[in-house]
C-alpha cells in the first residue's frame, strides 16, 4: 500500500520507500485504497494535533466524507465518545455504522446555536473535548461555540467552500486551542510518525475498529465519474478506481 501525491491513477507509478506499507493479510487491495490519505490525516488531526485522550468526547465535522468516517472509526476504536455531524438521514445511517454514538444534525439551519445546542444536549452542558473540523466556512463558528473548556479545535480543510475567520478572544475566555493540520508535511519532515501512525491503524483494523468504506468501485474507463462524485460531495467514505482488474461500475 502506498500514499502518492501525483500520479496514482495509472498503471504504473513510482514511490519511495517512506510512502509504502506492508499491507496485513486479510487487508484486501481496495479497502487498502481506501485506508489511505484519509484515516493517516484523521489520525495525525485527532492523537498528534488534537492531543485525545481515552474517553473524551471528539465532535467530527463532515463525518460520512473520507476523513471524517475515518475520524469517527479512529475516535471510537481509541475509547471515545463521538459526536458525527451530517446533513442527511443517508449520512447518519453510515456514521451510526461506523460507531458514532450520536449524530448531531447540520440540516437545521443556523450553525452558531444548532451545533452547540445539540452537542451540550449530549455532553451534559461540557462540550467536545476535541473537534475535527474538514469544512470549514459556517461550520467552524458553530463548532467553536460547541468546545469544552480546554477543548482542542483542528483545522482539516475547507470543504464548505469558505475559509472562516476567528475573534480570539473566544479562546481566551474557554481556554481553547486551535490549531491546523497538513498531513502531508509529516510525510516529508518525519516518516518515521507516519509509519508508526500506519501500524497504529493496522491495528485498529485488526481489531474491527477500522473498516474502510468503499462506497463504489470503479473500473479505469468510469474514473472521471468517480472524481465527479467526490467534486460534488457525494461520496460516502471514498471512491475506489480499480485499474485493468475488469471491475465491473
Amino acid at each position: 500500500m502506498s500514499q502518492i501525491e501525483w500520479g496514482a491513477l495509472a498503471e504504473q507509478a513510482v514511490a519511495t520507500p517512506a510512502q509504502c506499507f506492508k499491507m496485513p493479510d486479510g487487508l484486501g487491495f481496495p479497502e487498502a485504497a481506501a485506508m489511505g490519505l484519509v484515516y493517516q490525516t484523521a489520525y495525525f488531526a485527532l492523537v498528534e494535533r488534537g492531543q485525545y485522550t481515552k474517553g473524551q468526547t471528539v465532535l467530527i465535522g463532515g463525518a460520512a466524507g473520507g476523513v471524517g468516517l475515518a475520524a469517527v472509526q479512529i475516535a471510537k476504536g481509541l475509547g471515545a465518545k463521538v459526536l458525527a455531524c451530517v446533513r442527511n438521514e443517508l449520512e447518519a445511517e453510515a456514521v451510526r455504522e461506523s460507531g458514532a454514538d450520536h449524530v448531531i444534525d447540520l440540516s437545521q439551519g443556523d450553525f452558531k446555536e444548532c451545533i452547540r445546542e445539540q452537542v451540550f444536549s449530549v455532553t451534559d452542558g461540557k462540550g467536545a473535548d476535541v473537534v475535527l473540523d474538514p469544512l470549514g466556512g459556517d461550520f467552524f463558528a458553530g463548532a467553536l461555540r460547541a468546545t469544552a473548556w480546554c477543548g482542542r479545535l483542528v483545522v482539516i480543510g475547507f470543504a464548505a467552500g469558505n475559509i472562516p475567520t476567528l475573534k480570539i478572544n473566544y479562546l481566551l475566555l474557554k481556554n481553547i486551542g486551535v490549531c491546523g493540520l497538513q498531513w502531508s508535511d509529516y510525510r516529508d519532515r518525519t516518516p518515521e510518525k507516519v509509519r508508526d501512525a500506519q501500524e497504529e491503524l493496522f491495528r485498529l483494523w485488526r481489531e474491527g475498529a477500522v473498516k474502510p468504506r468503499v462506497m463504489r468501485l470503479f473500473d479505469f474507463e468510469s474514473a472521471a465519474e468517480a472524481l465527479d462524485l467526490v467534486r460534488q460531495g457525494k461520496v460516502q467514505g471514498k471512491a475506489v478506481v480499480s485499474i485493468g482488474r475488469g471491475v465491473d461500475a
